[in-house]
């Protein structure tokens, strides 16, 4: 799409935005964060013990089987939907509401993120994958291994939870709990197995 693009347009004619980033919700975060003086003093390791964010899907896999068997929980969600949400939330004041500041802003944030290491990655994550049960409707559904299209084999997780933190002078010491599956909702229902 991008090569089509820029055949006929010029870079500066073109906007990208990650779809997850136009919901109502997280496009208002921005005006809640710096039109908000209140919350502005209070935002950071001085008054925030911790941070979640989690995304809870209700579906499976569904007719996306094919996709999600080869990204997973970590890639679809987490690498860079997630991290959108982390990047607003956390950011500083961009300098204008121009988009190359915001990027600029949520890129300092990340640059910051601390790593996952090898060595770190067993006390720091969380990967598995969602079992049979019954949905919300009382109707049952299959495990993700049984879902049509998922590889005999298949090593790909639909659960994923991180630790990190931000190494920068407003969130040090702040752990920050992410979050994201599929058949989440009434998740008390369905059983996940380590992957």
């Amino acid at each position: 799409m991008n090569r089509v693009l820029v055949k006929y347009l010029d870079e500066s004619q073109i906007f990208r935005i990650d779809h997850y980033l136009g919901k109502e919700t997280l496009q208002n975060l921005l005006a809640l964060r710096f039109s908000n003086n209140i919350f502005e003093r209070l935002w950071g390791s001085r008054n925030v013990d911790h941070v979640q964010i989690t995304v809870a899907e209700a579906e499976g896999v569904g007719t996306r089987a094919m996709y999600y068997d080869n990204s997973g929980a970590l890639r679809d969600m987490v690498q860079n939907h997630i991290l959108q949400v982390l990047s607003l939330l956390t950011m500083e004041a961009p300098v204008s509401l121009h988009a190359t500041a915001i990027r600029d802003a949520k890129l300092n944030v990340l640059r910051t993120l601390r790593p996952i290491t090898p060595e770190n990655a067993r006390a720091n994550t969380v990967r598995a994958r969602y079992a049979a049960g019954v949905d919300g409707d009382g109707k049952t559904v299959p495990g993700y291994m049984d879902e049509e299209g998922i590889a005999d084999n298949s090593r790909i997780e639909t659960y994923v939870a991180l630790k990190t933190y931000i190494d920068n002078w407003r969130w040090s010491g702040v752990p920050f709990f992410i979050r994201t599956g599929k058949r989440m909702k009434g998740a008390r229902e369905f059983d996940l197995r380590a992957v």
